[in-house]
């Protein structure tokens, strides 16, 4: 009968473990954090991607356009035009008190009532957040909407927007709001 050398199992064990620690940590990409201020609300980007604080800047930007487009959209009573602001496939647009509306049409049938109890809207935006490729984004905004173009606004409420990054342009994913007033 053949005798194991402890010691020996033991060294190639030790050896095992520090190669595969080793080789953990080299392969393993930790996230990156950055943050910058924008219109006051904080940008971040979390994920493994080298991003500078210009590419954020510019990304951000671009959502901020992207809600500029839509409040215009709004402005102009252009529901098939909202609903070209979310993504051909899986977009989900939801609301207190309804099922959830799912695929541009449904979308847009959503926003040919509500484009007529409210004139205009505008959104401030809270936070933004950017993961993974820089091609998904978190945004927490709160928004105000009008009637009959008077300064006060007849309603408030808060919104978070996942966006998506298709073909170079931000378009919404899943949209959902709440009346704060």
């Amino acid at each position: 009968m053949k005798t194991v050398n402890f010691k020996l199992v033991m060294a190639v064990a030790i050896v095992l473990i520090a190669v595969t620690t080793v080789v953990s940590f080299t392969t393993y990409e930790k996230s990156k954090t950055i943050k910058i201020e924008y219109k006051s609300s904080v940008v971040s980007y979390f994920g493994t991607k080298t991003v500078s604080k210009a590419d954020l800047l510019k990304n951000a930007k671009l959502i901020d356009i992207a809600d500029r487009r839509f409040e215009t959209k709004w402005k102009n009573k252009d529901p098939k035009g909202i609903s070209e602001e979310y993504t051909v496939e899986g977009s989900v647009f939801m609301k207190p008190g309804v099922k959830p509306r799912l695929g541009r049409a449904e979308i847009e049938r959503e926003f040919t009532e509500s484009v007529k109890g409210v004139d205009r809207v505008e959104f401030f935006q809270d936070e933004l957040e950017f993961y993974g490729e820089m091609d998904v984004a978190f945004q927490r905004c709160h928004m105000l909407g009008y009637v009959n173009s008077k300064k006060e606004h007849i309603f408030e409420g808060s919104y978070i927007i996942l966006w998506k990054k298709v073909n170079g342009n931000w378009l919404i994913q899943y949209d959902m709001f709440n009346a704060d007033k």
